[in-house]
């Protein structure tokens, strides 16, 4: 593997130590190796040369390794999409770990990759994620789908995936349908048409619903998607302010330009 032009390399000393370190019996030192990859990575030196070695290190419970690695893959999966190929089997197997923080993390770094050759491996382990029991893995995994949509819209329409999407609206996680919202506003954005995602009064109401117990940016972007809903009669609009209404008081200055932009549109 070529560096690119310019591209400063290590020396052959830099090479040879990071390697021995990488592939240590003491995870402790592979952690540290992995670290000065990345560090060497983030100057702007070309360490793709090591990646067999550091791939090795993706099959660890390590949470922190593993991020480490993840984002060693991404920053090279562009330039070197066929060595990112060589660690299909490990996201796959990643998406389905006991650990949700872990399954997270493999969906959401597959959907970050924006390598072709990926997506074929990356229908079925989002597929299972959109259904996960755990709120934080559902969540990612619809950011994941606007990513896919981005890259792949027939693929995305055809898996079902944005209908899979739209069914989050109605979860019982507040983050989750926070993050439906954003994909699919995003999703939305993104579709000629503009009409994948149309706000009726069933869904305002459930996004008025999961307000409440969502974070500030959660709200926001309900509010935002709230905001281009035209209300059917005057009494829905009544309602809607009222129940936006105490987002007026938030301490949070874009939570309020969000509520304002509903009083306007509902007044």
């Amino acid at each position: 593997m070529n560096a690119e032009p310019n591209e400063p390399t290590l020396s052959l000393g830099e090479n040879y130590e990071l390697k021995s370190e990488l592939n240590s019996e003491y995870r402790h030192h592979r952690k540290d190796a992995v670290k000065k990859v990345i560090a060497n990575m983030t100057v702007g030196k070309d360490v793709s040369g090591l990646f067999p070695d550091v791939l090795k290190n993706m099959q660890t419970e390590d949470l922190e390794l593993k991020k480490l690695v993840y984002l060693y893959l991404m920053n090279y999966a562009k330039t070197q999409p066929e060595l990112v190929i060589l660690a299909v089997n490990t996201f796959v197997k990643d998406s389905d770990d006991p650990n949700p923080l872990i399954r997270a993390l493999a969906i959401r770094t597959m959907g970050c990759l924006r390598v072709d050759k990926i997506i074929d491996y990356l229908t079925e382990p989002l597929r299972k994620c959109l259904k996960d029991e755990n709120p934080y893995v559902r969540k990612t995994a619809a950011v994941c789908v606007a990513k896919l949509y981005d890259l792949n819209p027939e693929l995305a329409m055809e898996q079902d995936f944005v209908n899979s999407v739209k069914e989050m609206v109605s979860d019982v996680n507040p983050m989750v349908v926070a993050n439906a919202v954003i994909a699919l506003t995003d999703i939305n954005e993104a579709s000629p048409q503009h009409n994948i995602f149309e706000i009726n009064s069933n869904i305002s109401n459930k996004l008025l619903h999961a307000l409440n117990e969502c974070t500030e940016w959660g709200q926001i972007a309900i509010l935002t998607a709230i905001a281009d809903y035209k209300v059917s009669n005057g009494k829905e609009a009544e309602s809607i302010c009222d129940r936006v209404m105490p987002r007026l008081q938030h301490a949070n200055g874009a939570v309020v330009l969000s509520a304002v932009k509903n009083i306007g549109v509902d007044d």
